[in-house]
């Protein structure tokens, strides 16, 4: 018989007070009506075989009296009655129902009495101490049964092979002690194991409970942490990938991708996943660093074996980390450490040179304007005048790259200043007319800055982008507005420039022009910098370059 019983987990004990549950009410009815149905059956085969008539107007009451009794449980289960007491009523109803159906099959000598032993069963099974009571119960009613037999207050029937057998008083005490005895060794043997059978659910409950709460917890960890976790059985098929991890790479629901290849899924370049999982079988794969080869992202990952609680190797964990943004910040670092160096030695340098190179350069001039100079001298007397003066343009490069202007911030319109600028570009001569200049900014738009560390990084980067056009080309300037902070972009159609010059182009001397000195594009940055933006370079040889910058929208003006 399939019980179930409401119990609740304190702390590995049971309740002081164990209630029935309906579930298990419903399947007593429903199984009460089988087996009563099921007897009645057999005794009418016996009937049979054995050519006897019972009455079965008596046995016709009995099946009236069940079917009515079921009834009023349905009735008391609808009106939600305690289930305790729905128990209580239908074992009482029971020992009624066996109680006659042992009298009518010869009372004394009925076979059919073991089944007080299935009503006190169910009793220890529903009830904490219900067996024994049922017991005690059960026996009272099989003794009074007896006792109104051999006080003829009920008439002795027959036993069912037809045979009347008289009421021997040795023989009635001996029956009634072992139904007694019987019925209350099964009750305390039905009531142990019942207890038991409780206390193992209870348990069990409590185990279950727990290893519900750790997986769900597990599953929270898994599923919060912000690295990379993927798992795959040993050929590489893709077993559970966390959402941090479907999001480094790009994919989606991990259910979606059950059963794909891990090349499929993380395809690096340069590594073959099949040669890692044959050296992670041996030893896990710590520190290991690869880009995908579908997006520009760079991980950070380890292989390790995933066995189960038995030890076998069933599977692969990979963790793993998108790199990408700690290494452009240790790359932004490393330029910062450099251009605050190389800034350092400017400011000392230029210092140092700007005297006696004045000093050189007023004596050039002076030898020059003498009337006994020969023309080949004063033409080298003009180099020196002139290198001289470029020299000095450097040095004052120099200073603004190491020492940039600290000018209080001040509101600034953006379009306006890459106006004036984009005019001034048109009027130089760096512009050529094979050069096409396009703006496209709104026609207002303020934020916090210094003007001349604006108007310096505008012209610079512009110039630049004329230059990187010896050929010709188009420059385009836009300006977006986010919701807090500002885009600029200049793109232009020139030479583009290598891996190495993109990766070291803030950097002090790095050009790509002869007589260019490399240090446009460190003032930019500094200038950049001061202004707590930041910028980027995408660009190629033969396919131009784009430069962005990310200026905050709203900044404080300084005191």
């Amino acid at each position: 018989m399939n019980l179930a019983w409401s119990t609740s987990i304190t702390g590995g004990r049971a309740p002081a007070v164990m209630m029935p549950s309906v579930r298990a009410l419903r399947w007593l009815l429903g199984i009460r009506l089988v087996v009563v149905s099921t007897l009645f059956l057999g005794v009418l085969v016996i009937q049979v075989d054995a050519e006897l008539v019972l009455e079965l107007k008596y046995f016709y009451g009995l099946i009236l009296a069940c079917y009515g009794l079921s009834l009023l449980y349905l009735v008391l289960h609808v009106r939600s009655v305690s289930t305790r007491l729905q128990a209580m009523v239908q074992l009482l109803g029971d020992i009624g129902i066996v109680s006659g159906f042992v009298y009518l099959t010869g009372g004394l000598y009925s076979p059919f009495s073991f089944l007080y032993l299935t009503v006190i069963v169910v009793a220890a099974t529903l009830l904490r101490g219900g067996g024994v009571i049922v017991a005690g119960l059960s026996a009272v009613a099989y003794g009074v049964l007896v006792d109104l037999m051999v006080f003829r207050v009920l008439p002795v029937p027959p036993n069912l092979a037809g045979f009347d057998v008289p009421l021997q008083t040795s023989h009635v005490l001996y029956q009634l002690m072992i139904h007694v005895v019987g019925f209350g060794l099964v009750a305390v043997l039905a009531s142990y194991l019942s207890e038991s059978l409780r206390t193992a659910h209870t348990r069990l409950e409590e185990q279950s409970e727990r290893a519900k709460q750790f997986v769900a917890l597990t599953e929270h960890v898994v599923r919060s942490v912000g690295t990379g976790i993927l798992a795959t059985d040993l050929d590489g098929g893709l077993l559970y990938l966390n959402p941090a991890g479907a999001r480094i790479l790009g994919v989606g629901e991990s259910d979606e991708l059950t059963g794909h290849p891990l090349e499929e899924i993380m395809p690096l370049a340069g590594k073959d996943w099949t040669t890692l999982r044959d050296l992670a079988r041996e030893r896990p794969l710590q520190r290991l660093s690869a880009a995908l080869a579908t997006h520009p992202i760079s991980l950070g990952l380890s292989v390790g074996p995933l066995r189960d609680e038995r030890g076998t190797l069933v599977g692969f964990i990979v963790n793993f980390q998108d790199l990408t943004e700690l290494e452009a910040d240790t790359e932004r670092r490393r330029l910062q450490e450099r251009m605050a160096a190389v800034g350092e030695m400017a400011a000392r340098m230029a210092h140092e040179i700007k005297n006696p190179l004045a000093s050189i350069s007023g004596s050039a001039q002076m030898l020059s304007s003498l009337a006994t100079a020969e023309d080949t001298g004063r033409r080298l007397l003009r180099i020196v005048v002139d290198e001289s003066r470029r020299l000095s343009d450097i040095l004052d490069d120099f200073l603004e790259y190491a020492r940039p202007e600290k000018g209080t911030q001040q509101p600034c319109d953006l379009p306006a200043l890459l106006t004036d600028c984009v005019d001034l570009l048109r009027r130089s001569h760096e512009l050529r007319d094979h050069h096409h200049v396009r703006l496209q900014a709104p026609a207002s738009l303020v934020i916090n800055g210094e003007p001349h560390l604006l108007r310096q990084l505008f012209w610079n980067l512009s110039r630049n982008a004329l230059q990187a056009m010896p050929e010709g080309g188009e420059l385009e300037i836009s300006v977006e507005r986010g919701t807090d902070s500002i885009l600029l972009r200049w793109r232009d159609t020139g030479v583009g420039m290598d891996e190495d010059i993109r990766r070291r182009a803030f950097e002090p001397f790095v050009t790509t022009r002869p007589d260019g000195t490399g240090l446009g594009l460190a003032v930019v940055y500094a200038a950049v910098q001061s202004h707590g933006g930041t910028i980027a370079i995408d660009s190629a040889p033969g396919r131009g370059t784009s430069i962005a910058i990310e200026l905050p929208l709203r900044r404080e003006v300084a005191a």
